[in-house]
């Protein structure tokens, strides 16, 4: 399992600096429960993502789950600001922009790929492309029935 954790920070390291991002995430969702557990990140600067439960249709993560697609939050946004404000994980890193992509395995979606901003940017198409390229790689886990390691207080 350690292997896993070092490749999936590897992976968060990499797609920030590729996107000129100042943090990343990878949460899994609870297929039991539905719940939304963040369980790594890079870039961060507290604790608080590993105490976040999401549900499906709240806030960004949610709704990536609920809607089965890529959503970006930035500044041309409809609603940019309510968007922001209803992400935990966006107030919780004072994030300005962010892309939030479904991890998928087997046709299911079994995770969610966040990347972004402390300031305010408009991500590109290519890089788009690239975090989506990354979370199909998270996506490989699963496909080889190698589950993340959990957070005990989960």
């Amino acid at each position: 399992m350690e292997a896993i954790k070092i490749q999936i920070e590897h992976q968060l390291h990499e797609i920030c600096t590729i996107t000129s991002s100042d943090f990343s995430a990878l949460a899994k969702l609870q297929q039991r429960t539905q719940d939304i557990y963040w369980e790594y990140a890079f870039g961060n600067r507290n604790e608080r993502y590993k105490h976040m439960v999401g549900k499906p249709g709240k806030g960004l993560a949610g709704s990536v789950i609920r809607l089965g697609t890529t959503m970006i939050v930035d500044q041309d946004s409809p609603g940019f600001e309510q968007l922001r404000l209803q992400s935990p994980i966006m107030l919780a890193e004072n994030l300005q922009s962010a892309v939030a992509v479904p991890v998928q395995c087997k046709g299911k979606i079994s995770g969610i790929l966040l990347v972004g901003s402390r300031f305010r940017k408009k991500y590109s198409i290519e890089q788009i492309n690239q975090i989506k390229t990354v979370a199909e790689k998270f996506g490989l886990f699963y496909d080889k029935e190698v589950s993340y390691p959990t957070n005990e207080s989960h």
